[in-house]
């Protein structure tokens, strides 16, 4: 939270999206999937904005999982496919290698 605070306040967007990846990476292994999701699709904003493709796709990644436990299979299905078209459509091959992973 203090990272997020202080990329907020220097208005570092960049730093900003990793901070929430990562809070909504601890938030899911606490079981508090929304606040996970939440957080993710803050993230899943701010980098289609800057265009961080990499990022982008493993946020969608991480809330097809989240979606998936929520039983959300049809929502899940939809982002992790748009995830593996990003990573692979733009060179990230060990990205893509890792969402077709989790696709099966």
């Amino acid at each position: 939270k203090e990272q997020e605070r202080i990329c907020r306040e220097l208005g570092n967007v960049d730093g900003l999206q990793a901070s929430l990846g990562n809070q909504a990476l601890i938030l899911k292994a606490r079981g508090d999937l929304d606040g996970a999701m939440k957080l993710h699709k803050e993230k899943e904003r701010i980098c289609r904005e800057l265009g961080k493709v990499e990022s982008l796709a493993i946020s969608l990644a991480n809330q097809s999982l989240i979606l998936n436990q929520q039983g959300k299979t049809l929502e899940a299905d939809v982002m992790i496919h748009e995830a593996y078209d990003l990573a692979s459509g733009h060179g990230y091959e060990t990205l893509a290698l890792q969402i077709k992973g989790l696709m099966n």
